[in-house]
């Protein structure tokens, strides 16, 4: 059981990891009222195991994170996409949570640097998994502090918000291809891709692509560059073409 009565001084020797760690935390939007919970989300058990004064570590958080985690991106692409199969939002939701996708996203709000590892551990390839795990551990102690909502809303900012920045789910499938081949095979000729316009400041622009087959199929996309619209559309013709992806 998490004890409320946990105090960080006892697995943070150097108060000025703890007070940069609180500040970081506070960047992102969280106040924690019973901050026992964010250390121990920061706790490796090789931590724990070489220190007897330890008594938790984070594999708990991260079970219980992982399982909020899942619930909210399942809520999300629900909502979002109406028109996807079951089969499609379990791609899409596998896509979201990897391990690749968290492993970045951990290490893009800097938590990897404030975790407490055992002297026999390291950050490298042994532990492919950590910034994943340690994403997970503290959104198991968001919502133990602050509630689902609370919880929600940190992960579709940060989450979410990464995934539509990052290349990184958008490049692990190549809706382009599957659409090109879709098109040369049904109709024997290509899409046609047309910019649309652009929105937003120079530093943050939107850009929004119609894709058409002759004049008979249409569908727009969007993204934060040329490419990543294209993207998006190819994957919004797919929908209409009924193309399982």
């Amino acid at each position: 059981m998490i004890k409320k009565t946990h105090k960080p001084t006892q697995t943070s020797p150097d108060p000025e990891r703890w007070t940069r760690l609180i500040d970081l935390i506070s960047r992102l939007g969280i106040k924690f009222k019973n901050k026992s919970y964010l250390e121990i989300a920061f706790i490796h058990s090789s931590f724990k195991n070489e220190n007897s004064g330890i008594k938790e570590h984070n594999e708990r958080l991260e079970f219980l994170g992982d399982s909020v985690l899942g619930l909210v991106v399942a809520k999300y692409l629900f909502r979002t996409d109406p028109s996807a199969s079951e089969g499609e939002l379990s791609r899409q939701k596998a896509k979201l949570v990897s391990t690749t996708v968290l492993n970045g996203l951990s290490d893009k709000l800097g938590l990897i640097e404030f975790v407490l590892l055992g002297k026999g551990e390291g950050r490298g390839d042994s532990q492919k998994k950590l910034g994943a795990n340690l994403f997970e551990s503290l959104v198991g102690a968001i919502y133990l502090d602050q509630g689902m909502e609370v919880a929600e809303e940190f992960i579709i900012k940060h989450l979410i918000g990464y995934i539509q920045h990052s290349d990184t789910i958008r490049e692990a499938t190549d809706f382009k291809s599957i659409l090109q081949e879709t098109c040369q095979k049904k109709f024997k000729l290509l899409p046609t891709y047309r910019l649309i316009q652009e929105t937003g400041p120079d530093h943050e622009k939107t850009f929004y692509v119609n894709v058409s087959i002759r004049d008979k199929y249409s569908a727009e996309g969007q993204g934060r560059n040329k490419k990543f619209a294209e993207q998006d559309a190819a994957r919004q013709m797919l929908k209409i073409l009924k193309i399982k992806f």
